[in-house]
Parts: C-alpha cells; structure tokens; sequence
C-alpha cells in the first residue's frame, strides 16, 4: 500500500492501452511512457530515482506473479488482475478501517498469529491512522459474531486459528472488497431472477445479494422506471414490496404461456414422484405467477438427490438447530395441580417461531394437527379407562396450545378440530 506503488498501479491500470495487445513489452517502452505519466509523481523524484523504484515494483509483481519481469521485457502479464487490484488498492485508501484489516491481513499471513499495536503502527506508518484501538475493537466485535476466533486485550490483536487458516483470510480481507462488484447489468439480471419468485423490499433484496440497500433502491427505481417490475404490496411500517410485471415480462413471455409452463411442471413431477393426479383447477387459488414459480422451485429442490455425504450432513444439522428453536418453547410440566394425573403441557410459545423457513413451519402445522387427531384417536380407543368428560376435557386443553402454537406461527388454523 506504499504511496508510490499506488501511483505505478495506476499507471498500468490507466497509461498501458498502447502495450496491451503485446504478449510481451520492452522495457523500454513502459519507461518512456513513465516520464509522461500523470499518475506518478515526477516532482518528487528524479527520472532514475523513478526507474529504480519501478524496477523494485516489478520484482514485487513478479513474485505475486501479476508479471513475469526479465532484465529487458515484461511478458505474461495479467492485465485484470493488476486492474483489480489497482482499484482494491484505492478503496483501501479511502477507509482506515480497510487499511487496518489489510495490515492485519497482511500480518497474519506472515505468520504472525500475536499482532501488536506497535507492529501495526509500524506497517501503518505512511497513513495518519486515528484512534487504531478502536477500529481494531470494531473488526474484532464485527468477526467473532462470524466465527473468527481472536481476542484483543489493548496492546495485541491475537488471532486462535492455526497458521495459513484460509478462513482467517476471510474474516479479514473479504469485507476490504465492495459490497458489490457486479455490473449494473449482472445486478439488474439478479434481482429480476430473484423476485420473479416473490415479492422482497430493497432491504430484503440488499441481504439476499449482499448489496448495499442504497444501491438495492437505485437499481429497484431503474427496473420500476422500465416498467420491468412493480410494486406488489406494503408490508408492515408502509415497506414497499416488488415483484415483476408481467404484463411486461423481462423475461420475454406472456403471462399465459408462463403459468401454463410452471403448471406443468409441477402437474408432472407431483405424478411421477407420488402417483398424485393434480390438475390446473387445484392451483386457482394460486393468483400470481411468482406464486406458482416459487412452488415450482421447491418442488425441484425436493427432487434434489438427499443422500449424498453433504445432503445428509446438512439435513441432519438443519434438523438439529432448527429442533433447538421449537424445543425451546415447549416445556412439559407434571403433575397438573387440578388433575394431577393429567401432565401439564405449557407451551410459552412465541412469535418468533414466525422467523423460521415457511416449509419448516408447514411442517410442523401438519404435524400439530395430525398429533391432535392421534391422541384423539388414542382417547378412543382407551376411554374404557378415561371417561367422556376428561377425554374431552384433555382434547379442549390440547387444542388450546396447538392453536397457540400454530397461531405464532403465522398460519390457518384449519383442521385442528
């Protein structure tokens, strides 16, 4: 992050288009174009001073094989690279807080795992850093809330991970990039895909594709400006919620070839994997496309093959931590003080059960219903021994904390009777 090479990255990012058709350039000619540049600095050094350290800038390029340098010429050089990083570069000298992470970065893969404030000092020392605690604080606060496993005491940044921990560059360097390097076109594409299945706010769009929700908002006034979407509905507090607009597809289809299409899709795979015959009639109550383009989604997702090494793994931790939330707020009790034969089910449910994935909610719907239409079965066949009045009575009280439950959860009662 020296000052000078800055100003030789930017010289090749910007003052090179004469040499970048050439597989390989003499060294010649980048020196004269040197001494014409405006992106270095020619007043505070002289034209051999300028050649030297050009010289020393190579051999750096070299080693991180941006180029291969000889004595006389350039060759295989990675002109993208040196663009991106040249930008990287700039960015970084725009936020102390980026040229902190980038020494610590920088320091960490070194292999120094104990990072003082003296050493970060040191490698900081052409940048009038304020107040390094305090940043140093921030990423600590910001990155162990992800998983990095470090401390700071003060004086020493101390980073627990084992040497060349790839994770650990992670942590430190990723937040150094922008939010986002898309085009506006490669953005404009992935948010028109994403919504065609839903109806999202700026702010949902800007977590789903890590953008910033400034940039979210200007790209959603653009496709709003090109009739490409619209607006679907208001969520709580008047957020704004889109979607796209077919009646102007930016897709390119009709409204009725693409909910025939979704239609088929799902009609097939609902016979072929579960000899269940359904026909268009069962989805009229499905009133958009994105509707049905979603259930279509899902449906393909579940065809995913789920006994592969990863997908076992998956099922089985998703099954574990989302079954934490659930059990949670279910706390059975015994005895009952009024019917001390009868346990006391206490559900302190919470509505914070609405924050879990919808299939996951349906699933546990029709499991809270099928439970009470099971021990109401159980009731049956057993009220020999228990007699109408407390069947019922065990029945009332069940239905009671199912519909709790199910109502915390956002959806329709229907069915639990």
């Amino acid at each position: 992050m020296h000052g000078t090479s800055l100003e030789f990255f930017e010289f090749l990012k910007y003052e090179t288009k004469p040499f970048r058709t050439y597989s390989i350039v003499p060294k010649d000619n980048v020196f004269k174009a040197i001494s014409k540049s405006v992106k270095i600095k020619q007043t505070t050094k002289t034209k051999s001073q300028t050649i030297k350290q050009f010289e020393e800038f190579l051999q750096n390029l070299d080693k991180t094989l941006f180029v291969k340098n000889s004595q006389d010429e350039l060759s295989e050089i990675k002109w993208d690279e040196i663009d991106h990083f040249c930008s990287l570069l700039r960015l970084i000298e725009r936020s102390d807080e980026r040229k902190v992470r980038w020494a610590l970065y920088n320091q960490y893969v070194s292999g120094n795992l104990k990072i003082s404030n003296v050493k970060l000092s040191n490698v900081l020392k052409e940048f009038k850093i304020k107040n390094l605690e305090k940043i140093l604080i921030k990423i600590l606060k910001a990155e162990t809330s992800s998983g990095l496993d470090a401390e700071f005491d003060g004086t020493v940044f101390t980073i627990n991970h084992q040497p060349g921990d790839k994770l650990v560059s992670h942590y430190l360097a990723d937040a150094i990039e922008e939010p986002s390097r898309r085009s506006p076109g490669d953005l404009e594409k992935e948010i028109l895909e994403l919504i065609d299945e839903g109806s999202y706010s700026n702010q949902e769009i800007s977590q789903a594709l890590l953008i910033d929700e400034g940039l979210a908002s200007r790209t959603i006034s653009k496709l709003r400006d090109q009739g490409k979407i619209i607006l679907s509905s208001f969520g709580q507090r008047g957020i704004r919620y889109f979607t796209t607009n077919c009646d102007n597809c930016p897709f390119g289809t009709t409204k009725s070839s693409c909910r025939k299409e979704a239609l088929s899709f799902i009609i097939s795979a609902f016979m072929n994997d579960f000899k269940v015959n359904l026909t268009a009639n069962d989805f009229d109550s499905v009133d958009t496309n994105q509707a049905l383009l979603k259930i279509k989604r899902i449906i393909m997702m579940a065809r995913k093959e789920k006994n592969t090494k990863l997908e076992r793994n998956l099922s089985e931790n998703l099954d574990n931590v989302l079954s934490k939330v659930v059990d949670k707020f279910i706390d059975i009790e015994s005895p009952n003080k009024k019917s001390p034969d009868v346990p006391e089910i206490n559900l302190e449910v919470s509505s914070n059960l609405s924050n879990l994935p919808l299939l996951y909610q349906l699933g546990l719907r029709k499991g809270a219903q099928s439970g009470i239409h099971l021990m109401d079965e159980i009731l049956h066949q057993a009220s020999k021994s228990i007699n109408k009045e407390e069947r019922v009575k065990i029945k009332k009280h069940a239905l009671i904390e199912a519909n709790k439950f199910l109502k915390n959860l956002g959806l329709d009662k229907k069915d639990t009777n």
